[in-house]
């Protein structure tokens, strides 16, 4: 004899099953997007912390005037870290330095901003002839 009576729709345990599979789904999905937003918050800060040291070091490059170099690790005007940049605790140093003796018009100009908790810290540096 044949069944004239089709089954229609799902029956308890396809339906728990599927239930369980997009839980599943949505879980993963939200933990991908969790970390997502939480490295770009982290990339972010980096870019702003680098475009910051980037600046300071084209302020402290010397002019080329032909004098031998003078290391400092306080250079003059104060460094400078814009308001409103959504780091944490910023803090920036600039380091004119001679790697290659006084005598040479050869000055390394090293910036350092430091930022966050646990801190991190972005560097730029170039090699500049007086």
């Amino acid at each position: 004899m044949k069944n004239n009576n089709p089954q229609a729709g799902f029956s308890a345990v396809e339906l728990l099953i599927a239930l369980f599979v997009a839980a599943a789904f949505i879980a993963t999905g939200y933990q991908l997007y969790s970390i997502i937003v939480k490295n770009g918050a982290e990339v972010r800060n980096r870019s702003v912390a680098s475009n910051i040291a980037y600046d300071n070091l084209r302020r402290y490059v010397p002019t080329d005037n032909g004098t031998t170099c003078v290391a400092t690790s306080t250079p003059s005007p104060t460094p400078t870290i814009p308001a409103g940049t959504g780091l944490t605790s910023p803090s920036i140093t600039v380091t004119l330095s001679c790697p290659y003796g006084a005598a040479v018009t050869i000055t390394k100009v090293e910036v350092s901003v430091k930022y966050g908790t646990p801190q991190q810290e972005v560097v730029h540096a170039i090699y500049n002839t007086n």
